[in-house]
């Protein structure tokens, strides 16, 4: 009786079991709140990394007419031009950067975060659609982003920014051509990473990548409600803003 001879290599496939023959996505649901990582870079340029950013001119003079009322630029913000003065959304990255809880629910076809801050939600797709070209219902706050698993780290891609939003507290632009690619992973059992590499050819001259940000879980913690809302915006900047910098008080 001839036993029939198999290359090792396809041996070890058709023993693996199925269980093994494809390591599922790591699963990221939880609650976060962000402890760590770029924030504490004090670049002035942004709060996402210490490295000099690459602006083109176009770049630097848009970064300059944005008066934040916050980090190593801030000027009184009624004195400002934060778009949040008028209840407008933060954006995506802005809201990423800022410490405020968001939940990520992981499901097959894609990974939904609810943020806190202004109670608003981001779908990233897993599903295997491509980034579009087009969008002609956009462009949005929060974008429209598509992902994917390479190993334990979900890439996702995302285009489609409402150009109004900054990427942080300390007015850092962006164009509405933007694209950024976010890494996130786990860091650990109670943690999970973030780094963002942004393409904007308008208004950098090469593309830039952030530190990581690091958010760690919080278990007891559940996302609230945080909206901004004009009716209440407009007694704020009645009562605090406007008198902080001595506008209305002549």
């Amino acid at each position: 009786m001839r036993t029939l001879a198999i290359p090792a290599a396809l041996a070890a496939f058709v023993l693996l079991p199925a269980a093994q023959a494809q390591k599922p996505a790591p699963d990221l649901s939880g609650v976060y709140t962000r402890s760590g990582g770029s924030g504490g870079a004090r670049n002035p340029a942004t709060e996402w990394g210490a490295e000099t950013l690459p602006f083109t001119p176009e770049g630097r003079a848009r970064f300059n007419a944005n008066k934040p009322g916050k980090g190593p630029r801030q000027v009184p913000p009624a004195l400002g031009n934060d778009t949040l003065g008028d209840s407008n959304p933060p954006g995506l990255y802005r809201t990423l950067i800022y410490n405020r809880p968001f939940e990520i629910v992981q499901t097959p076809g894609k990974v939904i975060q609810l943020f806190e801050w202004a109670k608003a939600w981001r779908v990233i797709w897993t599903d295997g659609r491509p980034a579009p070209d087009d969008l002609p219902a956009g462009p949005y706050w929060y974008g429209y982003s598509t992902g994917k698993w390479e190993g334990d780290t979900l890439v996702v891609e995302t285009v489609g920014l409402d150009e109004r939003a900054w990427l942080d507290e300390w007015g850092t632009p962006f164009s509405g051509d933007a694209h950024i690619e976010e890494r996130w992973k786990r860091a650990g059992q109670d943690r999970i990473e973030l780094t963002i590499t942004v393409r904007d050819p308008a208004l950098y001259s090469k593309p830039w990548t952030s530190s990581p940000v690091v958010y760690s879980s919080q278990r007891k913690t559940e996302v609230l409600e945080m909206i901004f809302a004009p009716i209440d915006e407009k007694e704020f900047n009645k009562r605090v803003r406007d008198p902080a910098a001595g506008v209305g008080t002549k």
